[in-house]
């Protein structure tokens, strides 16, 4: 079956959300359209988004260039397709997100959404097309029909979203455990967090800052940044190590204050070489306070087996208690094969929640 009337176009990404602008309409719509999925997928308004964080995660970047393809029936959006194209480095590949309304589904949308963007990461050159597929499972266990990862750990149901996939050629490289912790219910306090500093020893210092870096960091912070886009499992995947350094630093956080989001940093010093060795950000967005995302956690090769992610990670939630006390609950995603980070997660309290797919698709050369 399919939906003739529906046209696929590329959407413009208005400069502001003044009325006044034509495209501000369509990008607003749009974004409804996300935040519905989501709320579909995932039962809650955690991942709701505002038009204005929205339009600050799509504007490009030094880093990154967004494209938005959408498929409309006159002034109905029913599905989009987003684009996300790196610019510094992994220049060889794209990664895309297809999303169809649920009374347009079944019609060869997603299929003409897919298309589309395919066609512009080829046209730009990119030979790898990256996606991702979330997986609700109340119990955190892929029950029933599951997928299989060619390269790394655990499994997927095999559910629309991955036969979506499947069909458009795309293999499943990795796992990712969606857990999710309430704070509430959550083993960390201080207590906790005074017995990991015993346990790291006196040769490590915590430091930590919220928003911006501080300028005599900065430089040390994205070396951590670059070694985190490496160090972290990351199975088949066709990624190569990212480019940061002190502009790129600042470009994120420049970002982070556009979409209105909170950034609370903590890292590790080894104190005898004055060394960063680790970190870990977490990530709130002031529109939805009692929600927070964890980001990067990261503690170098050389200066694991101290418990410095178990540090890291409980001086950050103490702090987030402490900055942010709105905060009720904290989002993370980890490796299925990052078994390391997962007990540290479990004796945090958090709770598995789902799963994530890591698609890829090699373009053939042209």
């Amino acid at each position: 079956m399919t939906h003739p009337a529906a046209v696929i176009a590329q959407l413009a990404i208005p400069a502001t959300l003044d009325s006044r602008d034509p495209a501000a309409a369509d990008f607003i719509a749009a974004g409804r359209l996300l935040n519905e999925h989501m709320l579909e997928l995932w039962g809650n308004t955690d991942f709701h988004d505002t038009p204005q964080t929205q339009l600050a995660g799509f504007r490009t970047t030094p880093v990154r260039r967004r494209l938005l393809f959408a498929a409309r029936s006159g002034d109905e959006i029913l599905g989009l397709a987003t684009l996300s194209l790196p610019l510094t480095d992994n220049t060889h590949s794209a990664l895309v997100n297809v999303v169809v309304a649920p009374q347009a589904r079944r019609m060869g949308l997603g299929s003409r959404l897919y298309a589309a963007a395919e066609q512009a990461a080829a046209a730009d050159g990119r030979r790898t097309i990256l996606g991702e597929t979330d997986h609700p499972a109340p119990e955190g266990t892929a029950a029933g029909a599951a997928v299989r990862p060619k390269s790394g750990t655990g499994a997927i149901p095999s559910d629309a979203a991955a036969a979506f996939a499947q069909a458009r050629g795309f293999g499943l490289e990795q796992v990712e455990r969606i857990s999710l912790l309430e704070l509430a219910d959550a083993a960390v306090g201080q207590e906790t967090l005074d017995a990991a500093v015993a346990a790291a020893g006196a040769g490590y210092g915590l430091e930590f800052w919220r928003g911006p870096c501080p300028e005599d960091l900065v430089d040390a912070y994205a070396q951590l940044r670059k070694k985190m886009s490496t160090d972290a499992p990351l199975a088949g995947l066709d990624l190569e190590e990212e480019q940061w350094d002190a502009a790129r630093v600042r470009e994120t956080e420049r970002k982070a204050l556009e979409m209105d989001a909170e950034v609370l940093v903590s890292v590790v010093r080894h104190l005898s070489s004055g060394q960063l060795v680790g970190h870990t950000v977490l990530m709130v967005f002031n529109a939805n306070p009692a929600v927070a995302f964890q980001d990067d956690t990261l503690v170098l090769r050389e200066h694991r087996g101290n418990r410095l992610g178990m540090l890291l990670k409980a001086a950050n939630l103490v702090r987030l208690h402490q900055e942010l006390p709105e905060a009720a609950r904290v989002w993370t995603w980890n490796a299925a094969e990052n078994g390391y980070m997962l007990s540290i997660n479990d004796r945090l309290g958090f709770l598995p929640v789902g799963w994530s797919g890591e698609w890829q698709k090699l373009l053939p050369a042209v």
